[in-house]
């Protein structure tokens, strides 16, 4: 976001009504300037209501990101933390740094954010979109179950603001009842036997407006929890992250599958898998084994489905 934009994005994300006339006096600019900033602030997604007649708003107030807030509660020594405005994508932008290990880096917003398996990540102002880099030592097998384990991060987090209800639909997804809440993309490079570095990136949805266009249910954290504050929650996750990922990395998977029956959103249920190279089955989801995959009872047996594999949804 150009330090223009982010000059009428801050005015506008008390959620008050400002008159375009009043805007453009306080930025030094036209009115026909402002109409032209508040455009682009709508093609990033942020909803602004009304027009240079009657004056602009958004539905809600945005707490906006403040590093020193997020640093005030954040109990992690080791995370190095960068607040920036709109990226095209938290986790590309942060894969350009050398190094990554320990780096959060946190955005406004992501004009290009992505889910798994390439989805288009729907990222307006006010969400929490972060990526931090991480160096194991595991090699990639050992890291299999890390999606997982960034899921359950995220899901105590939330829980302890206030969100009883959220779990984590295998691998990593953030669910409140059948609505996603959030989701998680963790891509990891390195030697089959280690080392390996990973980008871990998390986006939640904090406040959607009514009409955004998803390709499934979807819910947000506002209608849940009140008074929520966005940064002492992003602060909360990357501690928890910092606290699980050398655990991880030291003791394995084993210190965390107990946890997963407390989150697994699909435990239970019968769900539909599709598989990468084209075969489809239904069956019911019988939790995790040891390494992280999902069990499926399929027929007169027992599937374990590795992430990434597999596309799942309830039914």
């Amino acid at each position: 976001m150009s330090p223009e934009l982010n000059e009428l994005y801050v005015r506008l994300a008390d959620g008050r009504r400002h008159n375009g006339a009043g805007l453009a006096d306080e930025l030094g600019i036209s009115r026909a300037a402002v109409w032209k900033r508040i455009e682009s602030l709508r093609r990033i997604g942020l909803p602004v209501e009304g027009t240079a007649g009657d004056g602009y708003r958004i539905a809600h107030p945005i707490e906006l990101l403040d590093a020193d807030a997020i640093r005030q509660h954040l109990n992690a020594p080791s995370i190095e933390l960068e607040v920036v405005g709109a990226v095209d994508s938290t986790n590309a932008r942060l894969a350009a740094r050398t190094p990554v290990h320990g780096h959060a880096l946190v955005a406004e917003a992501q004009k290009a954010g992505r889910g798994r398996r390439g989805r288009e990540w729907l990222s307006p102002p006010g969400g929490i979109y972060l990526s931090l880099g991480w160096h194991f030592e595991s090699g990639l097998a050992g890291l299999s179950p890390l999606s997982l384990v960034v899921g359950m991060a995220a899901a105590r987090t939330l829980r302890e603001a206030g969100a009883d209800a959220v779990g984590v639909k295998w691998p990593n997804d953030l669910f409140i009842s059948d609505a996603k809440l959030g989701g998680c993309l963790v891509e990891v490079s390195g030697a089959a036997e280690g080392p390996c570095q990973a980008i871990i990136g998390i986006g939640i949805n904090l406040e959607l407006p009514e009409s955004s266009a998803l390709d499934q249910p979807w819910t947000c954290l506002s209608r849940h929890v009140d008074g929520f504050s966005r940064n002492r929650l992003i602060a909360g996750l990357l501690t928890r992250l910092a606290e699980d990922l050398p655990q991880l990395d030291q003791s394995g998977f084993d210190a965390f599958a107990g946890q997963w029956r407390q989150f697994d959103a699909l435990a239970g249920r019968k769900v539909h898998v599709s598989m990468a190279r084209g075969e489809n089955f239904g069956g019911l989801a019988e939790g995790i084994d040891d390494q992280g995959r999902l069990l499926v009872q399929h027929g007169d047996r027992i599937q374990a489905l590795a992430s990434g594999e597999v596309s799942v949804r309830g039914r």
